[in-house]
């Protein structure tokens, strides 16, 4: 008799887009590997769902009708949607995925019912003078914040950054003299000059009536924003050169779509590479525009606080993006002095903090901080990851 553990689950994938599959391609080849392999529909023993689209009551009712006993693995933001499958409510992280996966097996090989899963309880951390936030704080991150020793590149859930590529989202630039106006001056860009600027301006217009258009000679982007996607028929190789480079009003246009023009294009939304999320488009653009700058006019010594925590699973991730997020999320702390706090190249928080600034997920407290230190001993460094540590465990709810 086969061992079934040794067989590798089928499964076919629906509704998912190029972050998630990368995602389950880590999964696969790596921890996961000999357990499961992607395959055709038709030869599929299960199904992973991504059903956070436009589309995903589609998606879902077409699955249900085409394999009414297939078991199924949906990832999705509502989880309450789907009590009698086996969900993952995101945002995905591996370890969830690939514990997941495991129910997902038993229940087509032993035939075992699917188990629920229940979304992770938020950690809510004391913020400010007696305001409160609550945030999704990864475990990994903790431990992140907790290491001082230099790390390369963090992997992400979302998608595993080449060394090679790091140079693109984060630049090269060493570190500056802030206190020299010459080079405090090329820590800054004007996001309004580059296609980042014209991208945030279709979506403020796009908020207002529905749809935007972007046009000019290079092609043209749709801004749709009530289901928060775009289309654009350009590849990363060619979008870019268009992030980097500033460009002529003269040559780009910004319109209204008509009302008509929006309702037809919300049937055209398909998960495909023409239509993709919003947030992610703008973080890319984002880390490729700043190249380890900051918009101009963000001030220096005011504290940065997250709004929210970021989904991580589908964004690109930068050089120790995790340790600044856990920072940030529990201790505001102004740029420089995250430099000084964790002992990394000012770069990294500064492509971290565009993207973040790029889709809302930061904000500046009035407060300012009136010295930044240049550097910090090794014992005080210990001492203030340490506060910030005891804040997450405090918060932390018993197990």
């Amino acid at each position: 008799m086969v061992n079934s553990n040794l067989v590798p689950l089928r499964v076919a994938t629906f509704g998912v887009g190029q972050h998630v599959r990368k995602l389950l391609e880590m999964a696969f080849s790596g921890p996961g590997k000999g357990n499961y392999l992607l395959v055709e529909e038709t030869s599929a023993e299960a199904g992973i769902l991504d059903l956070d689209g436009p589309s995903w009551k589609m998606v879902w009712n077409d699955y249900r009708s085409r394999f009414p006993k297939r078991p199924a693995l949906i990832m999705s933001m509502r989880p309450a949607v789907f009590q009698d499958s086996l969900v993952i409510p995101k945002p995905v992280r591996l370890e969830t995925l690939l514990a997941a996966l495991e129910k997902l097996r038993a229940n087509c090989r032993c035939g075992g019912k699917a188990p629920r899963s229940s979304p992770q309880q938020p950690l809510k951390s004391r913020h400010g003078a007696g305001a409160s936030k609550s945030f999704q704080i990864p475990s990994s991150s903790i431990k992140a914040a907790n290491s001082t020793a230099y790390q390369p590149f963090i992997f992400g859930a979302a998608e595993a950054m080449e060394r090679g590529t790091i140079q693109e989202y984060c630049g090269n630039a060493p570190d500056r003299d802030v206190t020299d106006p010459i080079q405090l001056e090329k820590i800054y860009y004007d996001p309004h000059r580059y296609f980042q600027g014209y991208l945030h301006n279709a979506l403020i217009k796009a908020q207002a009536i529905g749809g935007a258009r972007i046009t000019s000679g290079w092609g043209e982007v749709i801004v749709l924003s009530e289901v928060n996607q775009a289309m654009l028929r350009l590849s990363d190789r060619q979008l870019r050169p268009l992030c980097v480079m500033p460009l002529a009003k003269a040559n780009v246009d910004i319109s209204a779509l008509a009302p008509q023009e929006v309702e037809a294009l919300y049937s055209q939304v398909v998960y495909s590479d023409s239509w993709q999320s919003l947030h992610p488009l703008l973080w890319k653009v984002a880390l490729w525009t700043s190249r380890g700058r900051i918009p101009l006019g963000v001030p220096l010594d005011r504290p940065v606080c997250l709004k929210h925590w970021p989904n991580l699973t589908r964004l690109l991730l930068t050089p120790h993006a995790m340790r600044i997020a856990a920072l940030w999320a529990v201790q505001p702390c102004s740029l420089m002095g995250t430099v000084a706090t964790l002992q990394i190249p000012q770069r990294y928080v500064f492509a971290f903090f565009s993207a973040l600034h790029s889709v809302g997920l930061v904000e500046l407290e009035q407060i300012t901080v009136k010295k930044v230190p240049s550097s910090i001993p090794a014992s005080h460094h210990q001492g203030i990851l340490g506060r910030v540590l005891n804040r997450l465990r405090k918060a932390s709810p018993p197990l």
